[in-house]
């Protein structure tokens, strides 16, 4: 996977994101390393910022609510529950 992030970020792919959002996802896998984020992880935090959102809908509760945006603060996360018997 690592090896995957940096070659999105030498440009050896084509991918909607920006270079920015890139190195951003991959600066957000490495500073929260030990949640085990990865490059989707990383890419979602990376594309709100952009956008400049704060309030994302998700069930990784763990991972989320961890996670720091550049300027220290923290998503708002929507969550819905669900039955895990289902």
């Amino acid at each position: 996977m690592k090896v995957f992030m940096r070659d999105l970020a030498r440009g050896a792919f084509t991918a909607p994101a920006t270079m920015d959002q890139l190195d951003r996802a991959i600066d957000v896998d490495l500073a929260f390393a030990d949640l085990g984020l990865g490059f989707v992880d990383g890419s979602i935090v990376a594309l709100p910022e952009t956008l400049g959102v704060r309030r994302i809908a998700t069930r990784d509760v763990r991972h989320f609510s961890a996670v720091r945006l550049r300027d220290g603060t923290a998503f708002e996360l929507v969550v819905h529950p669900t039955d895990p018997e289902r």
